[in-house]
């Protein structure tokens, strides 16, 4: 009985520095995530550098969050870019209902930074009519897509721009890999997919 107690003490006070240790480093991401927004170079435009700081504070907002948090988030890039270009543009999301990701501050940051870069392209340049983020989870991987019906590019004649890149390397970061799809006058499709077990 004495052995049975002290196990179980033991396991709580294991369990106990475990979940603060846990803590402690979430809360060491959230003040790096805050100390680089604080130092960072800015955007070419005032619109995506509204845009970064808004995903870079709500990245350092809390040590966990979930596929719905950036579902919220994603809204607010959308209703961002549509005021602050005026656009024409109808923004669409189709997100998971259900899911078990609990995603960590520096995962929030790198998902948002995929999905702001090809909001960013999209409304800027695209001129489409309609513009769709989209998260799935399918094969084991989680899916974040961008979708506009603009004008499109020939990949072959034009080479990826500075979002581009950013979304291959944050992809990549994440082990992911990045699917792009684009034909004049059909739009322009932009997948990362992320292996679920890297979350």
């Amino acid at each position: 009985m004495i052995i049975t107690l002290i196990w179980s003490e033991l396991e709580r006070s294991n369990k106990s520095y475990l979940i603060s240790n846990r803590n402690n480093f979430l809360q060491q991401q959230r003040d790096i995530i805050t100390k680089e927004l604080q130092f960072k170079t800015p955007e070419k435009t005032k619109i995506k550098d509204d845009a970064v700081a808004l995903i870079y504070q709500f990245a350092a907002s809390k040590n966990l969050f979930t596929l719905k948090d950036v579902e919220a988030t994603t809204k607010q890039i959308q209703n961002h870019y549509k005021s602050a270009l005026e656009s024409n543009s109808t923004f669409k999301m189709n997100f998971p209902e259900m899911e078990l990701l609990s995603l960590e501050p520096r995962e929030t940051l790198s998902i948002l930074t995929i999905i702001n870069e090809g909001l960013h392209n999209a409304a800027l340049y695209s001129k489409a009519n309609y513009i769709f983020n989209i998260a799935s989870i399918e094969d084991g991987n989680l899916n974040l897509i961008t979708h506009d019906n603009g004008i499109g590019y020939d990949r072959n004649l034009f080479s990826n721009g500075e979002g581009i890149h950013t979304i291959t390397k944050v992809t990549q970061n994440l082990n992911g890999v990045l699917k792009l799809t684009s034909t004049i006058g059909n739009g322009t499709i932009v997948n990362a997919q992320i292996p679920i077990d890297r979350f």
